[in-house]
């Protein structure tokens, strides 16, 4: 294994041990921040809302096509 092979994998490894961390520690503001960069979602209240739903659901994954559609509902 080269060099720049080794430091790329070290590097995911370093990535995926942070973003379990931001799970572990924080789970609410990861899935908003999540949420917010995948669904282009900034609004507190709205992502609040969208957490309160996910959890309260146990069917849905995280980005569930059912998200689009409730922030659609509380972008009116």
């Amino acid at each position: 294994m080269c060099f720049g092979m080794r430091i790329r994998g070290n590097l995911q490894i370093h990535r995926k041990d942070r973003i379990e961390d931001m799970v572990n520690d924080n789970y609410k503001d990861f899935f908003k921040a999540i949420i917010s960069i995948e669904k282009g979602v900034n609004d507190e209240s709205v992502l609040d809302k969208l957490y309160d739903a996910y959890m309260d659901n146990d069917s849905h994954n995280l980005l569930h096509e059912e998200f689009d559609y409730m922030i659609e509902k509380l972008r009116e």
